[in-house]
């Protein structure tokens, strides 16, 4: 899964925006708290992964790609519990 792709697509298509690079910072690109509840939720829909929400209105972790960071290391977190439970 491209999950920057994924994460790009859902803020977009919520968002009603296009063309959103992986610097942007959701707040900036007129994300806010009422939009975000879906964002959150198709997120944790494609994912898996519930991103917290706090993670958006942060300047450093609130980019495209900070956000696509912390679902990715999620998703290797709980591939590396299920590999050493098996």
């Amino acid at each position: 899964m491209d999950t920057e792709a994924v994460v790009t697509n859902i803020i977009e298509n919520v968002i009603g925006v296009r063309g959103v690079s992986r610097d942007a910072r959701f707040l900036d690109i007129g994300g806010n708290s009422l939009n975000l509840g879906a964002v959150l939720t198709q997120i944790y829909n494609k994912t898996g992964v519930a991103v917290p929400a706090r993670m958006f209105f942060h300047k450093s972790d609130s980019t495209i790609a900070a956000i696509t960071a912390k679902i990715d290391s999620q998703l290797q977190e709980s591939q590396a519990v299920l590999t050493v439970s098996q």
